[in-house]
């Protein structure tokens, strides 16, 4: 649709004005700006701006209007899409203040009701099925061990899965500048955090700048949608600053439980022993023993066949030590995925890098792109308000 005008009007009373339909009904914009219809919006920003560049959603919204000359300019299209996702990010921010208010926690996301009503126990699933399970994929000379582990196994009836990732694109420099020190050359990035929630079937999509302030989002989200008396069950890269929030803005929540993904897990073993380990030979023949062990949630036997290694064969302790920190730290997050598997419960967080992909990478990074924050947080969150169908 192309542009058409609305007579405004005023009501006067003792030669003032006191009502104005221009300024009471429609909101205020800027010189030279234009009121833009939902048609014009869904084409242009969900159909468009989500899939492909400015610069060619430009040249499809002029066309379907016959306006190839002295259409809308890409970069007007550009502000106004940057300008969209900002209000939703405000909508959100307030939305979720207002819903955690009610729920008695102050504006920070800290709860100041009574912590006793959240503290119902996990839902598990039967010792029988268990027990079932493990004979089916366990060894018996590790069975009392891999059985023992504390992280339990949750019922997927009573369970939300909540998978959690930062994305990062290249920032924009706001001055370009020849030469520099290295610290200013230094690539530097605007990161959006995604989650995807899932429970029977139905699954949601929350986005945002930082990982405290989607949390907070999550927070309202569960209350909102009577999803509170649920088990949390968090899936996650090992990341220590997001594993340590998640802990502290759930702290008041005891049903929670953090699963390291199995992928990152062994993706990490393999790449801190290409580097600690002198050769391809020795690391292959060292990871043949350990991956199994982790398969079954040993831990503690991992970490001691890592100290067993022959020196001879190590090149860098620092980055060995660095690995067997990292096991220490994650442990409580390390279950007996074998059973896992047998018992048909997610190892994984791939679906949360998929969202990475698809509300962020497939858009925001091709070769020669750089985003400004605002820009970056808002294209994305129009983005997931697409994949949500809302």
């Amino acid at each position: 649709m192309g542009q058409f005008e609305i007579r405004t009007h005023s009501g006067l009373s003792e030669n003032q004005i006191r009502y104005n339909t221009a300024r009471d009904v429609f909101a205020e914009l800027k010189a030279k700006e234009f009121y833009r219809t939902t048609g014009f919006k869904e084409i242009a920003m969900i159909y468009g701006d989500t899939e492909q560049s400015y610069c060619r959603t430009g040249e499809l919204i002029n066309r379907i209007r016959h306006q190839e000359q002295g259409g809308t300019p890409y970069r007007t299209l550009q502000e106004n899409t940057k300008k969209e996702g900002s209000n939703l990010i405000d909508y959100l921010e307030e939305k979720t203040k207002r819903i955690l208010k009610k729920n008695g926690f102050s504006e920070d996301g800290v709860c100041q009701g009574n912590n006793a009503a959240y503290a119902n126990q996990p839902v598990t699933i039967s010792e029988e099925k268990i027990t079932e399970a493990a004979e089916k994929c366990i060894d018996s000379e590790i069975y009392d061990e891999v059985i023992n582990n504390p992280v339990c196994y949750e019922d997927p009836e009573n369970t939300v899965n909540i998978s959690i990732d930062d994305v990062n694109v290249k920032k924009q420099k706001e001055i370009r500048q020849k030469g520099g020190s290295s610290e200013e050359r230094k690539r530097k990035y605007v990161h959006n955090t995604v989650v995807h929630v899932s429970k029977g079937g139905e699954s949601y999509t929350l986005n945002t700048y930082g990982i405290k302030a989607v949390l907070y989002f999550l927070m309202a989200f569960i209350f909102n949608n009577d999803l509170i008396g649920n088990r949390l069950q968090f899936f996650t890269d090992g990341h220590t600053v997001l594993n340590k929030t998640i802990l502290k803005c759930f702290n008041w929540f005891k049903n929670i439980g953090i699963i390291l993904d199995w992928y990152h897990l062994e993706k990490k073993c393999k790449e801190q022993l290409s580097m600690a380990m002198k050769g391809r030979a020795v690391r292959n023949q060292l990871l043949e023993q350990l991956m199994p062990l982790l398969w079954h949630g040993l831990t503690d036997k991992t970490i001691a066949l890592i100290k067993k290694t022959d020196s001879d064969q190590i090149k860098n302790e620092a980055v060995m030590e660095k690995l067997i920190e990292y096991l220490y730290r994650n442990k409580p997050y390390i279950p007996c995925y074998a059973i896992r598997k047998q018992l048909g419960l997610r190892n994984s967080s791939n679906i949360g890098e998929k969202m990475n992909d698809l509300v962020v990478s497939n858009r925001q990074k091709h070769n020669g792109m750089s985003w400004s924050k605002p820009g970056s947080v808002a294209l994305a969150s129009l983005t997931a308000l697409k994949r949500n169908q809302e």
